[in-house]
């Protein structure tokens, strides 16, 4: 399998990028909504970068009951402002399966937006949807500077399950040199665990 470790830097220079193709296509935003919790960050620079100072949230989650996962996403966070008539831009950091986006997308038409568009910083083969604009398409696990934690755990278990003899130094030594986490970072979280 392939990673690709993404700094603070790498996701603002991929955003200011998007947000170049956004303006080139004409498309101006009445207002923005991040895809919680992956699209928050990359929606707040676009909001700053597009001079679109109203910007909001929406949260789909996949799960049927307490701690059960589910098929069909739900809005958990519906949006809490009235946005009829508005041209809206929905951003998320990556269209993997594509079906947040998708929900998203949806769910924002049923608003009675104007026109709504979306925006990721990665784009995977696997999507049902593709975004209005993307940065790039990929097929790697792409690990944001925001999830750090939660990818080194997943690739932990991971790693165990592929070899339940291999010990932690070993998995570190991985995570470090195949998978390319800084040394700092991936000895901090594996400590914890």
């Amino acid at each position: 399998m392939e990673y690709l470790i993404l700094s603070w830097d790498d996701v603002y220079n991929l955003t200011l990028q998007l947000s170049e193709r956004i303006v080139e296509s004409g498309f101006v935003p009445d207002l923005i909504v991040g895809i919680a919790r992956g699209g928050w960050i990359p929606a707040r620079i676009l909001s700053d970068v597009l001079y679109a100072h109203a910007m909001f949230n929406v949260r789909i989650e996949y799960y049927t009951d307490l701690g059960i996962h589910g098929r069909e996403p739900k809005i958990t966070q519906p949006l809490s402002v009235p946005i009829e008539g508005k041209n809206v831009l929905i951003i998320d950091e990556v269209a993997d399966s594509g079906e947040s986006l998708h929900h998203a997308i949806e769910y924002i038409q049923s608003l009675g937006v104007k026109e709504v568009r979306s925006a990721v910083l990665h784009l995977k083969p696997t999507s049902r949807v593709v975004p209005d604009f993307y940065m790039q398409c990929v097929t790697s696990w792409t690990v944001y500077p925001w999830e750090l934690r939660e990818s080194i755990i997943a690739l932990v278990q991971k790693f165990k399950d592929e070899d339940p003899t291999m010990d932690m130094k070993a998995i570190r030594n991985k995570l470090v040199f195949e998978v390319g986490f800084d040394p700092t970072v991936a000895d901090y979280f594996i400590k914890r665990l």
